[in-house]
C-alpha cells in the first residue's frame, strides 16, 4: 500500500494538466508497478493502432469532422530511490507518437521529462512536482508546456488516501503568441480503496484561472472527475479493468470577436480500458474513449469517439 501512495501521489499531479501535454494513455498504464524502497528503475512501451472518429487537436480549437486510422507508440522511463529516511526522489521521461493514416498535419509527438521531491512528514507528505513538455504537430514543434506543482497527502489507515495541490502552469505556442497563457489550478483528490489496490475509486476536482496574451481566451473554470479500477483473475491471469469519467466548465472572461459573446465551453468524456497480460512481461490493452465538447464557438464543438487496441510490454 505504502508504494501504491507513492504513485498515486505523482499520477494526482499529472491529472488535469493540459490535455494534450500529459497522456491519458500513461494515467491509464501505472497502478500495476509503483515506485519505491531503496531504489527502483522501471521502463514500459506500447505500440498499436487506433481509430479516431473525429482527428482534432483541442488546444487549438481546431477538427477535421472525420475520422482516421492511426498508428500509436509510446515509452516510459522512470527511476526513483530514498537517499535518506522518508525523503524520496524521483524522475523521468515520457514519450508518446501517433501517425495518422490521411491527416498527417495532425501527427502528434509528445515529450514529457518529469521531477519530483517528497518528504513523509508524521502530519503528512508534501512534495513539489515539476513537470517540462514539448508537443510537435506534423513534425514542427507548437506547444512547450512547463508546470510547477508543490503538494499535500496523506493517508488514513489502508481505505483512504487524499492529496491536495496547487500548479502554476505556463504555456508557449510556437507562432500562436496570442494563445501563450498561464494559469493556477487548485485540485483535490480523494482515493477510496474497497479491496486494497486490487479495487479502488478516485475522486477529484480542480479549479482553474487562465491569462492568456490575447483577452478572448481568459477563462475561468472547474472540472470533476471520477475513476474506477479492479484487478481481477481470468484465465489464470490478473487482468485490469478502469473506467472513468469528468465533466468540465470553462467560462471566458471576454467578447470573442468571431461569435460576438464570450465563449462557453461544456466538456464530458468517458474512458474504459482493459489491460491483459500474455506472458511474462507482455500485455495487451483494449480501451475506448468519448469526447463531447460543446461550445459556442463552432470549432470547438464537435464529438469524437476513440477506440485502440496496443501491445505493451513493461519492467
Amino acid at each position: 500500500m505504502e508504494m501504491l501512495m507513492s504513485y498515486l501521489n505523482r499520477l494526482a499531479g499529472s491529472a488535469g494538466a493540459c490535455a494534450l501535454v500529459f497522456l491519458a494513455a500513461s494515467a491509464n498504464a501505472q497502478e500495476a508497478d509503483t515506485l519505491g524502497g531503496d531504489g527502483v528503475f522501471r521502463f514500459e512501451g506500447k505500440v498499436g493502432a487506433e481509430y479516431n472518429s473525429n482527428v482534432a487537436v483541442q488546444d487549438l480549437d481546431t477538427n477535421t469532422g472525420q475520422g482516421d486510422w492511426a498508428a500509436t507508440f509510446s515509452g516510459l522511463v522512470e527511476a526513483s530511490g530514498q537517499p535518506i529516511d522518508k525523503l524520496t526522489l524521483r524522475g523521468g521521461y515520457e514519450f508518446s507518437q501517433t501517425v495518422h493514416d490521411e491527416f498527417s498535419a495532425f501527427d502528434l509527438t509528445l515529450h514529457r521529462g518529469f521531477a519530483e521531491v517528497a518528504y513523509d512528514f508524521d502530519f503528512a507528505t508534501l512534495g513539489v512536482l515539476g513537470n517540462v513538455a514539448q508537443a510537435n504537430l506534423d513534425g514542427d514543434s507548437y506547444l512547450t508546456f512547463t508546470q510547477i506543482s508543490p503538494y499535500m497527502s496523506k493517508q488514513f489507515g489502508d481505505a483512504l488516501f487524499v492529496r491536495l495541490s496547487y500548479a502554476a502552469t505556463d504555456k508557449s505556442f510556437d507562432g500562436r503568441p496570442t494563445r501563450d497563457a498561464t494559469s493556477d489550478t487548485i485540485a483535490a483528490d480523494a482515493y477510496f480503496f474497497l479491496d486494497g489496490a486490487r479495487r479502488y475509486i478516485a475522486i477529484g476536482g480542480k479549479a482553474i484561472e487562465e491569462d492568456a496574451n490575447s483577452d478572448e481566451l481568459d477563462f475561468g473554470g472547474g472540472s470533476a472527475r471520477i475513476r474506477f479500477v479492479q484487478r481481477f483473475d481470468a484465465l489464470d491471469r490478473e487482468m485490469t479493468f478502469r473506467a472513468g469519467a469528468e465533466y468540465e466548465q470553462r467560462n471566458y472572461d471576454n467578447t470573442t470577436p468571431i461569435i460576438g459573446t464570450p465563449r462557453e465551453d461544456k466538456r464530458a468524456g468517458v474512458d474504459v480500458s482493459l489491460e491483459a497480460p500474455i506472458s511474462g512481461n507482455v500485455f495487451v490493452e483494449g480501451s475506448y474513449r468519448y469526447g463531447g465538447y460543446q461550445s459556442n464557438l463552432a470549432s470547438a464543438d464537435y464529438d469524437e469517439h476513440v477506440t485502440s487496441l496496443k501491445l505493451g510490454v513493461k519492467y
